[in-house]
């Protein structure tokens, strides 16, 4: 039980039991059916010893194979990290005392570039979830939505507060690595879903597989401490047997060693902090003691503690209500540049041998500046001086040196070495590496922040586009293992969430389980379409330009507030003018509101035809019409509400018409009778010598060009007719 302040509560519910301190002990207001918890046992517990040592012994040899296959992959990652000279021991360069270690940040620059880019887009401020609705939904359903975003937002930032940084982590390294991995469980010990990022070289495939997901079997070789050992066995998650851990720290992988270079780890060689490999394959079995598979083939999770061989944990890897043994994915694909074999391709793989390059050239250069000014010379055999001894010269001093007879020029007894100067080619070779490694792995938008304002956008936008399809296309494939992240979490929040916890941290409930079954309804926030500030900057850019057409309405305010937006200001709202409510009144008023640029509206209860005239009485006037001082578009607010007015009375017609044959018998029901209506009530509209024409729509929505080029007296003649005509005699003259 947990304490709940009880003022959160309001008034305290009959599931709580308020202690005598003012506590409130609450319950778990959604306990996990127990049905549940025995599909999710852990099998091991009852399975034979000997079965479970022939499963091992079978799955270790099998995964040292898939080790072996792994190691060149596991070399490549690791002079990837070397070639970033994070660890100050890159390849290569020159031997002599003084030589450069310099190496060129190439590497380490698009790894840096690219993590800040793609996590700003993963991981937005305002929650890196949103709502997704497809097709015509409910109410229900966009409130479930709204309800299961607005949790998973909170769960992710709050209750998950290290999926951000292991996000973090698995972008850096994901260029790097070709693809990386993010793998999420629900945690018993912590009562919570978990996330753990996964690097590329503790995940082991077979070398058959060419694809993650539909691989035979995955392994994760992780190392967990003794005390999280410990944990998971009291928690029941592992088997409470007799296994002791090895004296030595378990053997790393080559590209682990030069990780912890980076960050300056050495290994004690102790292992005080009890760390094991412990081998984590996700296979397919064929186990005659589940009574649930009866001896089919079907997914599980294997736990092998790989000192000892022995297993600690055998899950069942399908859905409770699934006959057919589908295997749920735990861990998603982060993959960088996909390629043909189950592993992406990275960094190293696309410009290892320029950074290489780059990185030699540049030692060039040093060394050959060093070599210029260092104090090397060739001294004449026959000089005179003490044996052995070296003559130092200090700056601003005079030293004197003795010369042989008849020498009188000391060049001809001591010369500088002749090194060649650092070579200007070289150094162009240089600038042509670089510029060729960048064009890799950068974008184009240096060009445009270069470019000013006086760029067209299709310009612009075409140049985004063709200077950045290899980053585009790796942000698609982010946001697509973004997706399968939030379809694990709705999972795992479906069959295990605590309602408990959120109520005492928020004091309220933003979602429960039943929010969780069916369709996923969330997307990530980011767009697959978009990964960098400078897109949305031309895209609002054009639609700028495009909002001067004064032919079209645009809602400028709802403009100027995504520009806000894009530039983070805070409380756009509080800058923007409040939109006018339409205004409904008597027609003098209408028209005088309209003519001001505020809308007006027409309400079913008016007098239509009165309010018809009214207008057009005001439109027909010289005053109004031929006034270049009258906005057009008020006119054309006007004549908008003249065919809301005109839509309204056919309705009404319509209406009254059919409940007249309501009341009469002659008709059965509401639908027939309005459609038997129809005719009738034109004949009606007919007779009051009201005539619509059916371009009315399209000629409202341009009749404010056509008032501003003076073309009035054609426009009025096509759309209004009688019983108006006299009025428009009088006011033509």
């Amino acid at each position: 039980m947990s304490e709940l302040n009880p003022i959160t509560l309001g008034d305290t519910p009959e599931e709580y039991v308020e202690n005598e301190d003012g506590s409130v002990d609450v319950p778990d207001l959604e306990p996990v059916d127990s049905t549940i918890e025995e599909f999710y046992t852990n099998l091991a517990e009852g399975i034979e010893e000997s079965e479970l040592h022939h499963i091992a012994a079978e799955y270790v040899e099998l995964v040292e194979k898939d080790k072996e296959a792994r190691k060149k992959r596991d070399e490549q990652y690791e002079e990837g990290i070397r070639r970033t000279g994070l660890g100050d021991d890159a390849p290569g360069g020159a031997q002599f005392d003084g030589a450069s270690r310099v190496v060129h940040p190439v590497m380490a620059e698009a790894c840096v570039d690219f993590a800040s880019s793609a996590i700003k887009e993963l991981f937005p401020p305002s929650g890196p979830v949103k709502t997704d609705y497809v097709g015509n939904v409910t109410k229900d359903e966009i409130e479930r939505g709204d309800r299961k975003k607005e949790f998973m937002n909170w769960q992710l930032t709050k209750q998950m507060p290290e999926y951000y940084d292991e996000l973090e982590q698995l972008l850096s390294q994901m260029p790097l690595g070709g693809a990386q991995y993010m793998k999420l469980r629900f945690d018993e010990a912590l009562k919570r879903p978990v996330a753990e990022f996964i690097p590329i070289d503790e995940i082991l495939l077979p070398y058959s597989a060419t694809s993650f997901y539909t691989a035979q079997r995955m392994t994760h070789r992780q190392l967990i401490t003794k005390h999280t050992y410990e944990q998971r066995v009291d928690c029941g998650f592992y088997r409470d047997i007799a296994v002791s851990a090895s004296g030595s720290t378990p053997e790393q992988t080559s590209s682990a060693l030069a990780t912890d270079k980076v960050e300056g780890l050495s290994d004690t060689a102790y292992n005080e902090d009890g760390l094991r490999a412990v081998l984590e394959v996700y296979t397919w079995l064929d186990l005659d003691d589940d009574p649930i598979s009866k001896g089919e083939k079907a997914p599980y999770i294997v736990h092998i503690d790989e000192y000892s061989e022995k297993i600690l944990a055998l899950y069942r890897n399908w859905d409770d209500q699934d006959p057919t043994f589908d295997k749920l994915d735990w861990v998603v694909e982060f993959k960088f540049i996909p390629w043909r074999g189950a592993y992406g391709i990275g960094l190293p793989h696309l410009i290892g041998g320029l950074s290489a390059a780059l990185t030699g050239s540049l030692r060039a250069l040093l060394d050959s500046a060093h070599i210029n000014n260092a104090p090397s010379m060739l001294k004449l055999k026959g000089a005179r001086g003490q044996p052995g001894s070296n003559t130092q010269v200090n700056i601003t001093e005079v030293t004197e040196i003795e010369c042989p007879p008849n020498v009188t020029d000391i060049r001809a007894i001591a010369m500088p070495m002749p090194f060649n100067q650092p070579s200007p080619v070289l150094f162009q070779l240089l600038g042509w590496l670089t510029d060729a490694a960048k064009g890799v792995v950068s974008t184009s938008e240096e060009k445009i922040a270069n470019a000013g304002n006086q760029m067209p956008v299709g310009t612009a936008m075409a140049l985004i586009e063709q200077g950045s399809k290899v980053f585009s296309a790796i942000h698609g494939r982010l946001h697509r293992s973004q997706a399968k992240v939030l379809e694990i979490l709705h999972r795992i929040d479906a069959k295990w969430m605590d309602t408990a916890e959120q109520q005492q941290k928020l004091g309220k409930i933003l979602a429960n389980r039943e929010d969780f079954t069916g369709s996923l309804g969330v997307l990530p926030a980011s767009d697959p379409s978009i990964f960098s500030e400078t897109q949305r900057y031309a895209q609002l850019q054009a639609l700028m330009q495009m909002s001067q057409d004064p032919s079209v309405p645009w809602n400028k305010a709802a403009i100027y507030k995504r520009l806000m937006d894009l530039m983070h200001v805070s409380q756009p709202d509080e800058l923007l003018p409040i939109p006018p409510e339409p205004l409904t009144s008597d027609p003098l008023t209408e028209c005088e509101t309209a003519l001001s640029g505020k809308p007006i509206q027409a309400e079913q209860s008016q007098d239509h035809m009165m309010h018809i005239q009214g207008h057009l009485s005001i439109l027909a006037s010289p005053l109004v019409m031929q006034n270049p001082l009258i906005n057009p578009q008020g006119l054309q607010i006007i004549m908008g509400h003249i065919g809301e007015h005109i839509r309204m009375l056919m309705a009404r017609t319509i209406a009254d018409v059919a409940q007249q044959s309501l009341q009469a018998g002659t008709q059965r029901d509401e639908e027939t009778a309005s459609v038997a209506a129809i005719p009738v009530a034109m004949q009606q509209l007919q007779q009051l010598k009201l005539f619509i024409p059916p371009d009315l729509i399209a000629d409202i929505d341009d009749n404010a060009d056509r008032f501003a080029r003076g073309r009035r007296q054609r426009l009025i003649e096509r759309v209004f007719r009688p019983p108006f005509a006299p009025a428009l005699a009088q006011f033509n003259g």
